[in-house]
């Protein structure tokens, strides 16, 4: 017990100090039991001997314990105290002085109708000071009608149920203030709105395999399909029947897509379906083909597959060419992508023409090997000789028995391929062109004839070099 104490006569004689701020910041907008409970909580802060429980400040001040409980919960949401305990009730007050800014408040006359007839529709539950106060701010905020938001508040709870919260009810509230919808006749066209929707909405859970009500969001989904992105029923439909997940968030995905697409008609739809499932078919095929697997095909479509096709390859000629691709040992989407891109450069797109391309490297390779055997050597065919039949036959013009016979004479040479080029090279500059002409003039060219040392350079000029090895002046074939 402590050693010293006031007198009861000298405590009814003391003062409680309500701080300015609360009076002319907060006072005007409480009703008379809040202000009540205030007041007389910080009266029990100043008089530690009276009996501060939950129960007798209700018995005092004839307010029922859930209300105080309530006002003070409003009074932490809002800065004036600090709730430590909820059971049993322990409230610390704080310093007002001491908040960045005190929340506004709204002068409960003028929405005092508003407030008794938003209560009457949770005839279940006491509402918040809190909740009330958000109501308000959003009446201030939006200007929207007060009967207005009670319209939206009844259709939420008649959507959602009673235990709906009033973050959503006031969610809803900004989304169609958003859209100019602030009275009461804005609010029915709305809901008619709705109603207007039920046969197609009813359409649309069908094409989900969706049983139940629609809910709001959902309902709210179908408006913007149809009023603001502009799509028919029919097309809904034929888009919820196509997609793979259920729900209606994925459907607005879809829908989404499409609207960014411009594909909006139900025969649209139908045909863009058809597509993907061809480039979904493509793409496993050539994965079968090349030998991969992907868990998500979508990537691969759209960086591969949607690409090829635009350059006019189909399926047959993608899996001729991943089949291909796999027998030669290359592996994985990149390595397909670079060998299409050499096919397409050179014109090579439908599957004959990749067929007839493979039968003449064979046969090439064939006759280059010849070549190479004629010149002494076992080796096998390199992408090298490859470029050098090319520019042999294509380029220089000469036939495959003048190339062998240059071969003979390569044999026993240090650089076998080195002295074939020298030979034929030496050969179109003299405009030897039959094998009987080569035969006749089969002089080896002359090698290292005089020191590098003793040969007299000249210094040419950009212009000079610019027109032999200028962009225009010899392809990368040539090098």
């Amino acid at each position: 017990m402590a050693f010293a104490r006031f007198s009861s006569d000298f405590l009814m004689n003391n003062y409680t100090l309500v701080d300015n701020l609360f009076i002319t910041e907060l006072l005007p907008s409480l009703d008379a039991d809040e202000i009540k409970i205030y007041i007389y909580g910080q009266y029990l802060c100043m008089n530690q001997s009276k009996d501060n429980s939950l129960e007798e400040m209700g018995k005092a001040l004839s307010v029922a314990p859930s209300k105080i409980v309530d006002t003070f919960q409003f009074f932490e949401d809002n800065g004036l105290v600090k709730i430590k305990s909820k059971m049993p009730l322990e409230v610390e007050y704080l310093c007002l002085k001491n908040q960045n800014q005190l929340p506004k408040k709204y002068k409960t006359g003028k929405y005092q109708d508003f407030a008794s007839h938003l209560q009457t529709l949770f005839p279940n539950r006491m509402l918040t000071p809190n909740e009330y106060n958000e109501f308000m701010g959003f009446l201030e905020s939006s200007s929207m009608d007060q009967d207005a938001l009670l319209m939206i508040t009844q259709f939420c709870i008649d959507t959602k149920g009673e235990t709906v919260r009033y973050p959503y009810i006031l969610t809803i509230a900004r989304d169609w203030a958003s859209q100019g919808v602030k009275t009461v006749e804005d609010v029915e066209v709305k809901l008619n709105d709705f109603e207007t929707q039920s046969e197609t909405m009813r359409k649309v859970l069908v094409a989900l395999n969706r049983k139940g009500a629609a809910g709001l969001e959902e309902k709210q989904m179908l408006v913007n399909w149809t009023t603001n992105l502009g799509f028919s029923t029919e097309a809904i439909i034929a888009a919820a029947k196509s997609s793979k997940s259920k729900t209606f968030k994925a459907l607005d995905a879809k829908l989404n897509e499409f609207y960014k697409l411009s594909i909006f008609t139900e025969q649209e739809i139908k045909n863009y379906n058809k597509y993907r499932d061809e480039l979904e078919d493509i793409a496993l095929t050539v994965n079968t083909e090349i030998g991969t697997s992907y868990r998500e095909l979508e990537p691969e479509i759209e960086t591969y597959i949607v690409p090829w096709t635009n350059k006019g390859f189909n399926k047959e000629s993608l899996k001729k060419v991943a089949h291909y691709c796999f027998i030669s040992g290359v592996r994985g989407l990149d390595g397909l992508n670079n060998i299409i891109n050499n096919f397409y450069s050179k014109g090579i797109i439908s599957s004959e023409a990749i067929d007839e391309f493979v039968s003449n490297q064979v046969q090439d390779g064939e006759k280059i090997k010849k070549i190479i055997e004629t010149s002494g050597s076992m080796r096998n065919v390199t992408p090298a000789d490859r470029t050098f039949y090319q520019t042999w036959t294509k380029d220089w013009g000469f036939t495959d028995d003048i190339i062998l016979y240059a071969a003979e004479l390569s044999l026993g040479k240090q650089y076998n391929m080195s002295y074939i080029n020298q030979m034929l090279s030496k050969w179109k500059n003299t405009g030897i062109t039959t094998l009987e002409e080569a035969k006749k003039n089969n002089t080896a060219p002359t090698q290292n004839a005089v020191p590098a040392t003793q040969i007299k350079t000249r210094e040419y000029t950009k212009e000079d070099l610019k027109g032999i090895f200028g962009s225009n002046s010899i392809s990368d074939s040539d090098l």
